[in-house]
């Protein structure tokens, strides 16, 4: 009992959410005495709903795996469908299947099976029960602190935090993009702040579809948003950033009719500061601004076609909040 309340104080001593998963998974993968757990991460909505593979204990040889909800075994869709425990039948191995839902506090966000040689005892089902809502019960709590109440985005107090783990991997390949929605101040008063408001839950979850799986999507404030894209290069942030504006130029918004955003990005590069990543970006969004909107605008490319003098260097210990 003393290494169960031992476990439970240090899973919700972890603030981020990548590490709290694998913590989670690992620690229950030695409590159920499994032979293999694996975690999928829910992505989409309505009919496209898809399950990315996000850890497997033992790890495996080969990429991540991902399947489209409908797709899956019959009993996946049942945990799914009624956020609760569900045992399957033995697999081909003759294992016991194990099948139990990740919640926050709206919805289901994964699915978590377990593997083992034989059913689950009533107390180690309890015990994985209660650990997935102490889980889910921690989650609420980031999310009180972290979220973007209005469209369930990170908030702008995290970004610095966020950036900070990004900039400590081994290798830094990834891009820092700023979006803004274009004239959102007539959207406002032409439609009222209800409608506004509309817009921009609209455009987080565009923003959450087209970046599906990517953790670092912030709302800023107002009509400005934030995105860090991990493991990417330039065209691939380019191609990826562009054909998220196309999506929301093309989307319908009720009311209102047409919205455009214009984006300005830029490479993150090792020591960087979150103040002068996030200020290239800025410089990036204001060209995109200035020369039409409604299009995509990058830092580098910006400073070698002479548009900018380059002045802002990574490093440095400047704090942008």
């Amino acid at each position: 009992m003393t290494e169960l309340i031992d476990t439970v104080a240090d899973l919700t001593d972890l603030r981020n959410r990548d590490v709290l998963e694998a913590a989670l998974a690992r620690v229950i993968f030695e409590l159920a005495e499994v032979s293999r757990l694996s975690l999928w991460r829910v992505a989409g909505d309505g009919a496209e709903i898809k399950l990315r593979e996000r850890l497997s204990l033992p790890m495996r040889e080969g990429p991540m795996r991902e399947i489209c909800l409908h797709e899956a075994r019959k009993e996946w869709r049942e945990c799914h469908a009624g956020r609760c425990y569900v045992s399957g039948p033995e697999d081909e191995n003759g294992m016991s299947r194990h099948i139990f839902p990740l919640c926050n506090e709206r919805e289901v966000i994964g699915l978590m099976q377990l593997l083992r040689p034989s059913r689950l005892a009533r107390i180690q089902e309890h015990t994985v029960q209660g650990l997935l809502r102490v889980y889910r019960n921690h989650l609420g709590l980031l999310d009180y602190g972290d979220r973007d109440e209005l469209t369930g985005l990170l908030n702008r107090r995290t970004y610095s935090a966020f950036f900070k783990q990004i900039v400590c991997e081994t290798a830094v390949h990834a891009a820092i993009a700023v979006v803004d929605v274009d004239f959102f101040k007539r959207v406002n008063d032409q439609f009222g702040h209800t409608y506004g408001d509309e817009v921009l839950i609209l455009l987080a979850r565009l923003m959450a579809e087209c970046f599906a799986g990517i953790d670092g999507l912030f709302r800023f404030g107002g009509e400005e948003f934030l995105l860090v894209l991990p493991d990417t290069t330039q065209e691939e942030a380019w191609v990826a950033l562009d054909c998220f504006r196309a999506a929301v130029a093309e989307a319908k918004f009720p009311q209102v009719g047409r919205v455009t955003v214009s984006v300005g990005f830029s490479m993150i590069q090792p020591g960087d500061s979150s103040a002068a990543a996030f200020g290239r970006a800025d410089e990036a969004l204001y060209l995109a601004k200035h020369s039409g909107r409604n299009r995509v605008k990058c830092y580098e490319e910006l400073v070698l076609e002479g548009y900018l003098p380059g002045t802002k260097h990574s490093g440095g210990e400047m704090e942008l909040f």
